[in-house]
């Protein structure tokens, strides 16, 4: 029942947070109808906690306002309340580095923190009150997950978490560095990875460091109209985390170039009798993914032509003249893809094989882990 209760304040956002304010706004409705109680009845909330959050929020307010960062007209405080993607953002602002990775496999999803690995989302029974509003998903479309406070009971819960996509992470998370590569960009000392076109990757460390300038300037001149002075800028950070459908693009994914020649492919991965579906396969199932399908095509020249498929990407191989080779051809194709990030940095005389391990985990969002001793 009070699972049910919180469940409905959630409107499916995955966010505990926003089901908090709405449960907020709904007892202030009430109050002003004078059922406020009733309210609290029958969504199983606390009459002194609600009223204790009001306390709270009228004291944020006054020390808001003292300092000249509220305006006096609420309405304009609020202008941009309506817009989802920005008010996660303010949470995720609020919350880093309380982040975890989202990973997802194909009938069930995990979350990774940067100290604890693996943890679980808060859900004590099957119908509390203090349970997430997320824990009753079984997908959760958003990359990241910010959160408020862990607890270590057996294993590690996080509570009060929120989603949150790439550009949102990357804008309102903590400071950018780039990486070994073009167009890499690397967060927590390199436990969070973004892959993307270099231009773009400039183009997020260029408007990041704006808007902190522009906030910087706010603090130390309350009297600053960010609105007129940054009226660009703000609008192009309300785009840029308004239009990311959260996929996660920039570190499950990106654009790949295609292969120089096939022949120096071939020798990387069948080198020393390595069977590339094998080395694919068994790269795919170390990172918690399921294995790749292939798909063959008899064509008119009385050749076969075979696609791999995995994580949602497709790679095709070139004409074979049995179903064996050209599968081996496709996994050759995907394997390529996989081990270009770090063709860049590497001698063209080296003949060592690439470590294919490192990127793969790389491109998946994975943490490499070292060995014990």
């Amino acid at each position: 029942m009070a699972g049910s209760a919180k469940s409905r304040f959630s409107a499916k956002d995955y966010s505990d947070h926003m089901a908090l304010v709405r449960a907020y706004e709904g007892w202030k409705d009430a109050e002003r109808e004078g059922s406020a109680y009733e309210y609290c009845w029958r969504n199983f909330l606390s009459v002194q906690t609600l009223q204790a959050i009001h306390a709270l929020r009228k004291q944020f307010t006054y020390i808001l306002k003292d300092a000249d960062l509220l305006d006096a007209d609420g309405a304009i405080n609020n202008k941009l309340s309506h817009n989802q993607p920005l008010v996660r953002a303010v949470i995720c602002s609020g919350l880093f580095p309380g982040i975890a990775s989202v990973v997802h496999r194909e009938t069930s999803m995990s979350f990774k923190t940067m100290d604890d690995g693996q943890v679980f989302l808060y859900a004590v029974c099957s119908n509390s009150l203090e349970n997430s509003v997320n824990a009753r998903y079984q997908t959760i479309p958003y990359p990241w997950m910010v959160f408020g406070e862990k607890m270590k009971v057996n294993t590690v819960f996080i509570r009060d978490s929120t989603g949150v996509s790439d550009s949102i992470l990357i804008l309102f998370g903590g400071s950018l560095d780039n990486g070994p590569m073009t167009g890499n960009l690397k967060m927590l000392e390199g436990y969070i990875d973004f892959f993307m076109d270099p231009s773009l990757a400039e183009c997020y460390l260029k408007l990041k460091d704006e808007l902190n300038k522009l906030l910087q300037n706010k603090l130390q001149d309350p009297s600053m109209d960010m609105y007129k002075e940054g009226k660009y800028l703000m609008l192009a950070v309300q785009e840029l985390v308004s239009g990311d459908q959260s996929e996660g693009r920039f570190v499950f994914g990106r654009e790949s170039k295609k292969p120089r020649e096939s022949t120096s492919h071939n020798n990387k991965f069948t080198k020393d009798g390595t069977n590339p579906k094998s080395l694919l396969q068994t790269l795919l199932m170390r990172a918690g993914h399921s294995p790749p399908k292939y798909k063959t095509k008899h064509l008119k020249t009385n050749e076969f032509r075979a696609l791999v498929e995995f994580k949602g990407m497709q790679f095709v191989g070139k004409p074979k003249r049995n179903k064996v080779l050209a599968e081996k051809d496709a996994a050759i194709e995907a394997l390529a893809w996989l081990t270009h990030t770090s063709e860049n940095n590497r001698d063209e005389d080296d003949n060592t094989p690439p470590d294919v391990t490192d990127n793969m985990l790389k491109l998946l969002g994975k943490r490499r882990r070292s060995k014990r001793r």
